[in-house]
């Protein structure tokens, strides 16, 4: 069971994607009386499932960094990439419909087409650690 993920939740060694979507990467620790602990835990798509499980943090967890690895077709080049997330829009009317800006300043969009910022709300900044 994973501190993060909560009780009665499993934590996996090897996870299969089924669709080729974006996911998390989350690195936390875990203080506890016998001293702090390093934990990682994937996510998958949406973006709604990171916001959910970062908002239930618990006492004695802290998250140190969130990476969006995204396929292909949504970073634009020719393989997956793991980047540092930076902040992140929802689509009010749409809610698969995601905005990740990653360290560099490089934003992703999950909707199909042209796409303004202006019709997403902002949702949260996730720091960049060293």
């Amino acid at each position: 069971m994973s501190k993060l993920a909560g009780k009665g939740k499993d934590a996996w060694k090897v996870v299969t994607l089924s669709m080729p979507k974006e996911w998390f990467y989350v690195s936390y620790s875990v203080t506890t009386p016998s001293g702090e602990h390093t934990e990682t835990a994937l996510i998958t798509h949406p973006a709604g499932e990171l916001i959910s499980v970062l908002a239930s943090e618990s006492e004695g967890v802290s998250v140190a960094g969130v990476q969006l690895v995204s396929p292909p077709y949504l970073n634009r080049s020719k393989r997956w990439k793991m980047e540092p997330l930076v902040r992140l829009w929802k689509k009010p009317s749409d809610p698969l419909a995601s905005v990740y800006e990653v360290e560099g300043g490089k934003r992703y969009c999950t909707a199909y087409g042209k796409w303004d910022i202006s019709e997403y709300e902002f949702c949260r900044e996730f720091p960049l650690t060293c």
